[in-house]
């Protein structure tokens, strides 16, 4: 069994190894300039197919395979919520704002509490 998920798991770390050495060779000629490229959209014009096909070797890799298939299950879970109306979400909101304005009236209070006692041991 370890014999066939050798492979696989060589191929998966080739892929990936090969994309993100593709990034980092893109990163290099955009800093490092060796082209002697005179501005900065030269630059990002060679900086942008590097990145696209670090991207496509990604993609075809396992891990890429698994990670497109997780988008595809994520968008179709996504579809499944069941968001607040408009009326939902204003009275939630109101709600959490009084929460809080009433929280912080109790550690204001608090802390003053605390403040007069400390003045009250100190003098």
């Amino acid at each position: 069994m370890t014999k066939v998920i050798e492979p696989k798991a060589k191929q998966s770390l080739l892929g990936m190894i090969v994309s993100i050495f593709i990034v980092v060779v893109s990163f290099v000629f955009f800093y490092l300039n060796p082209l002697e490229l005179s501005t900065t959209l030269y630059k990002v014009l060679f900086l942008l197919p590097g990145f696209l096909l670090a991207g496509f070797v990604f993609f075809k890799s396992p891990q890429g395979v698994r990670f497109s298939s997780f988008l595809i299950e994520t968008k179709i879970e996504l579809r499944k919520v069941v968001w607040p109306t408009r009326d939902e979400t204003i009275k939630t909101t109101g709600m959490i704002m009084v929460a809080v304005v009433i929280v912080a009236i109790f550690l204001w209070i608090i802390d003053a509490l605390f403040s007069w006692m400390v003045y009250l041991l100190t003098n």
